[in-house]
């Protein structure tokens, strides 16, 4: 399992259903299968709301579609 931060908007967006993705910098060696537990950060402190998604997709080192090197989408 990994935690990730992430701001009131997004987490917003991720608990409707309308974000199902994240681009973040590659820095976990996260799979397809690996939980993810997305922690609101309010950009001072964890606000205590967290949602827990199984990752289903992974895109990473394809620079020619403008994902930067050492950058990952994962997506549930």
């Amino acid at each position: 399992m990994v935690e990730k931060k992430i701001l009131p908007e997004y987490f917003n967006e991720v608990i409707h259903d309308r974000k199902k993705f994240e681009i973040r910098k590659d820095e976990d060696n996260l799979q397809i299968g690996d939980a993810v537990v997305l922690r609101e950060w309010d950009g001072e402190k964890y606000t205590g709301r967290e949602v827990g998604r199984n990752i289903v997709y992974i895109l990473r080192d394809v620079p020619e579609c403008g994902l930067m090197p050492g950058y990952v989408i994962f997506g549930w």
